[in-house]
């Protein structure tokens, strides 16, 4: 007979702490700093070259160089083209992509055991010897044009760059897309792909983060044989101007003439991965719009229904990044829903949280952690993300202790450092004729109509395609 009270969910108990190995931090000869987590259950390995910098190394006016430069790195070398890259690729079994975000460039490569001197030097060879093809830069220029103008056509995307220019205007690198623009991307020339390459792609800007079936000896023998030959200390990345300062609370409108639903962002400037209140922020954020189960959720879909789903994050960077919460909302609740959530965030500033909500907070964060180095790849990407930010190593070994350590008190005290509502700016992409005069009535602060992207109808203008 079932004796369970299928009432009331199971007791979650105290949430273990994770034991993680030691991780080595060492320096090869060249410079190249070596992250290395020997992890042996499957002969596999994964790594990923880390270049300081990405798309705050250059001035806004340059917007989409650091992104450009990393997809170009692997269109040919001067030993490979393209398509010998490609091939050679695929007969390893491997995964090797690059890319390119605000703080750091990243290349990756995923890949068997037995086969990973023969990936490094593949990896090697793209990042010291690219020729960066003139052939091959106007067509990744033309993708690239393609993609900013499919973005256009996409509410969300012109709802995510409104929302960074406001918050950090056209001379910051965080206020411009990482993709790019179109007359960034139309003015970039090889002569600029080839200097962002020098000055960042150099063992003085690298960190190589290893997870995976091999140890140190059997390692830096592979790793010096692949970068034979490599050397410079390359550029070290200006400090970040600050951002402007945060200007009185308004609401920002482009329009999307007979959209069905308006995407709603709101926010302001916050804080850089380093702050103090990293646990605090992370609980507080969960509760608020980090979970499923979060206050913004729970009020914007599930009791109202206003939207498929509603949340927040603290974007934290080497620099202050955003704090951005937001949603897609049907067309005639924007108003409604704009309120909210600004009701939601000065709630969680003026009330103290409850000691369930406080208590399922914590345990969501320290029970998803496990998830997070499930695989070669995810561990991978956690290390990464600690030297981007210039975090300890051994971060993760206090997470789940300092996480439980957050109580009410300090919730609400983060809550009024950095959620200052009165000051947060408010996007909305939607059909003005139908949101602007319900938005102004709710006295948030004036409206500011933004100019709106180039229709994606608009043709592009010509790529030449240098000989």
């Amino acid at each position: 007979m079932d004796t369970l009270d299928r009432s009331r969910a199971p007791e979650v108990g105290t949430p273990p702490a994770m034991t993680f190995p030691e991780v080595e931090d060492y320096r090869l000869d060249n410079g190249v700093r070596v992250v290395l987590w020997e992890r042996s259950a499957l002969p596999l390995v994964s790594l990923e070259l880390q270049l300081r910098g990405g798309a705050s190394a250059h001035p806004a006016a340059q917007a989409g160089l650091a992104a450009f430069t990393a997809d170009m790195i692997d269109e040919g070398t001067t030993t490979r083209t393209a398509l010998e890259i490609a091939d050679a690729v695929d007969v390893l079994g491997a995964t090797l992509t690059s890319s390119a975000g605000y703080d750091a460039g990243h290349v990756r490569l995923s890949i068997l055991r037995q086969k990973l001197r023969e990936g490094l030097a593949v990896l090697a060879d793209i990042v010291m010897r690219p020729t960066f093809p003139e052939a091959e830069l106007a067509r990744v220029r033309k993708e690239r044009l393609d993609q900013v103008l499919q973005r256009s056509a996409e509410p969300a995307a012109v709802a995510e760059d409104a929302f960074a220019r406001v918050l950090y205007g056209g001379d910051h690198p965080y206020g411009a897309s990482l993709l790019g623009t179109r007359e960034s991307l139309q003015a970039l020339t090889r002569d600029d792909v080839v200097a962002f390459h020098r000055a960042r792609y150099a063992p003085g800007q690298a960190t190589l983060v290893v997870v995976g079936d091999i140890a140190r000896a059997e390692l830096d023998p592979l790793l010096v044989s692949a970068f034979d030959g490599w050397s410079g200390l390359g550029v070290d990345p200006a400090p970040l101007s600050a951002a402007p300062a945060p200007a009185q609370r308004a609401i920002y409108v482009v329009e999307r003439a007979g959209a069905a639903q308006s995407e709603v962002r709101l926010g302001h400037v916050a804080v850089s991965r380093g702050t103090p209140d990293f646990y605090t922020l992370a609980v507080m954020n969960t509760i608020l719009g980090g979970s499923f189960t979060s206050r913004l959720n729970a009020k914007l879909r599930e009791e109202k229904g206003y939207t498929y789903g509603a949340g927040s994050v603290f974007d934290m960077r080497v620099a202050p990044g955003p704090f951005e919460a937001g949603a897609a909302v049907a067309t005639p609740v924007t108003a409604p829903a704009v309120a909210d959530f600004v009701s939601e965030i000065t709630r969680l500033r003026d009330e103290p949280v409850p000691p369930d909500e406080l208590t399922r907070a914590r345990n969501f964060l320290a029970l998803r952690l496990p998830q997070r180095f499930e695989s070669v790849d995810d561990v991978v990407r956690r290390l990464s993300e600690l030297v981007a930010h210039v975090v300890p190593l051994d971060f993760y070994a206090g997470y789940v202790a300092a996480v439980g350590d957050v109580d009410a008190q300090a919730v609400g005290d983060a809550a009024g450092r950095h959620l200052p509502v009165e000051h947060m700016a408010i996007v909305v992409v939607g059909d003005r004729s139908l949101v602007e005069e319900p938005l102004r009535a709710l006295g948030l602060g004036p409206v500011v109509v933004l100019e709106p992207p180039a229709p994606a109808a608009e043709p592009l203008p010509p790529v030449q395609e240098e000989q």
